[in-house]
């Protein structure tokens, strides 16, 4: 992904979150990896992680750069399923110029604890060119008048908490008790994009455009995924439908903002 692309997710959540709109985004905090001589890694809060791992994964890095890579070694023997641990560890093998390693690490934190906001970081990390985080749902409504109106808000809320795998459940469910939502297939679309795969998601969301060829939102958050895609002048595209489809809607003046923000860069 260009560094314009970047920009424009930052700029453009950013704008979004100014003007007090919930976009279910939480951008995940990526480090420079670059070894900076005498600083250890960053440490990075995850509220999945255990207390008394957050605990000892601190000292380890405390202790930089003597043993730190040793211990974290240890607690990941010891953790197997902490996320945390071989987050932070990748970070220690990186700041030491394992970069094979510390990739290594990463996909593993992926694997032992995928519903966390250490394994979205821990693919930032394996990503280094793309935009931080994943691209969000974004519900057309501000509060839930029915079940499955709830499931979705849920599942941005637990998206902003950079749990994907509770987000993709709580969408799955709002998918299978409205099988003909436009909006509920989109946000089960939306939650299947992945940095490794993304055509999962638009073979998914491609065809809701067909299907619902005036459904604002498909067209919002297929924009939103070419974005984080990479692909700009189809995201404009997109948005631009969008926001012909309702400019005064919620969504409308979403992807108004969304296309300001890219004009601007």
């Amino acid at each position: 992904m260009s560094a314009r692309a970047r920009v424009w997710i930052i700029v453009g959540v950013a704008a979004l979150a100014a003007a007090g709109t919930a976009v279910g985004v939480t951008l995940a905090t990526r480090t420079d990896v670059h070894r900076q001589a005498g600083k250890p890694p960053p440490f990075a809060p995850d509220p999945t992680a255990r207390p008394e791992v957050e605990q000892q994964v601190r000292e380890a890095l405390q202790a930089w750069p003597a043993g730190t890579v040793r211990r974290l070694r240890i607690l990941a023997a010891r953790y197997p399923g902490s996320a945390l641990v071989r987050l932070e560890l990748g970070l220690a093998l990186a700041f030491s110029g394992q970069q094979s390693d510390a990739t290594r690490a990463w996909r593993e934190a992926e694997q032992v604890q995928p519903d966390s906001p250490s394994a979205v970081r821990a693919q930032d990390l394996r990503h280094p060119s793309s935009a931080p985080g994943l691209p969000p749902f974004v519900p057309s409504f501000v509060r839930a008048t029915s079940p499955v109106e709830a499931h979705l808000l849920r599942g941005a809320g637990y998206q902003q908490a950079l749990r994907p795998v509770s987000a993709e459940r709580e969408f799955r469910v709002a998918a299978r008790l409205a099988p003909n939502d436009p909006e509920a297939l989109t946000a089960a679309a939306v939650a299947l994009y992945d940095k490794d795969r993304p055509a999962l998601a638009f073979s998914h969301l491609g065809p809701l455009a067909q299907r619902f060829p005036r459904a604002q939102t498909v067209r919002f958050h297929l924009g939103l995924l070419l974005i984080y895609f990479g692909d700009l002048a189809r995201a404009r595209r997109e948005l631009a439908q969008a926001r012909a489809e309702g400019p005064r809607t919620p969504l409308g003046k979403r992807a108004d903002t969304l296309l300001k923000a890219g004009r601007k860069r």
